[in-house]
């Protein structure tokens, strides 16, 4: 069921799924999504696992609705995400929960489970990175930047959005692309410019797959132009192996393009941190 929440500028529309007597002494998972999408990414992975668990899918500020306010003396930052959301799950009475974040949102899902330590129990990354931005990806976000604050959302959203997906889902489902950008291209420029400035101004968060102080999953797709993978087996190799899938003819959107094993992938993990 859709709800909403009101954080100061604004609110924003999360969906909650599972609160009934079948799951209501399981789990919380709270999933985050990416750059240039809304809660709607999730679609699938709702429908099966709100079956199993309690999921709470938010779109993040600025996402059909106002972007944060952020002062001029502040370069916009993870933190102004990762403070919503867990204002939002305060506001639900939620104390303990997994977090599973595509891309970006893996990024405001580390620095959340690094920060509310006595939160989040457990953490998916879903085609996405502890690694910071280097130096190159940092120039290119400055060249993103300036694209949409010349061009507009739409124009971006069509220009890069295929460019995401494994080559067979991109030549089999071109209506289903389409069908994202459009969902989601009201989405304003001062809103992506500060999610992409915010991924630029990041911190590396390596440190998590080293001290394993929660369980730490990472779901990642064999041709995945936007988190390549050989960063992402450097990661991998230091996550115990039942924690890893590699999605073969996948790019970066697991979600849609290989929802089953997403699903799956989703579900095994919880269930083995939830029993340790």
């Amino acid at each position: 069921m859709l709800h909403y929440y009101d954080y100061g500028e604004d609110e924003l529309a999360y969906f909650y799924e599972g609160d009934n007597e079948s799951v209501n002494n399981k789990p919380t998972l709270l999933l985050i999504h990416g750059f240039g999408e809304d809660h709607c990414i999730w679609k699938n992975q709702i429908e099966f696992l709100s079956q199993h668990y309690r999921v709470i899918a938010p779109n993040l500020p600025g996402v059909h609705c106002k972007p944060l306010t952020i002062h001029h003396s502040h370069k916009p930052s993870i933190s102004n995400y990762v403070e919503v959301l867990h204002d939002l799950m305060h506001s639900l009475h939620i104390e303990k929960y997994y977090i599973a974040g595509h891309s970006m949102g893996g990024y405001i899902g580390l620095a959340f489970a690094d920060y509310y330590v006595n939160h989040v129990i457990g953490l998916a990354l879903v085609h996405s990175t502890t690694f910071e931005d280097s130096a190159a990806k940092k120039e290119i976000r400055l060249k993103v930047a300036e694209f949409i604050q010349e061009q507009g959302t739409r124009k971006f959203l069509e220009a890069t959005y295929q460019n995401l997906f494994g080559n067979n889902f991109k030549k089999a489902h071109p209506d289903k692309i389409q069908d994202v950008i459009d969902s989601v291209s009201d989405i304003s420029p001062e809103a992506m410019i500060q999610f992409v400035m915010a991924m630029r101004n990041r911190s590396a968060h390596e440190q998590m797959l080293r001290e394993q102080r929660i369980p730490i999953g990472m779901i990642v797709g064999e041709e995945d132009i936007a988190v390549p993978i050989e960063d992402s087996l450097l990661q991998t190799q230091l996550l115990p192996a039942n924690n890893v899938i590699i999605l073969k003819n996948v790019g970066h959107m697991g979600m849609l393009e290989a929802t089953d094993q997403v699903n799956n992938a989703l579900l095994k993990f919880i269930k083995a941190a939830t029993h340790k």
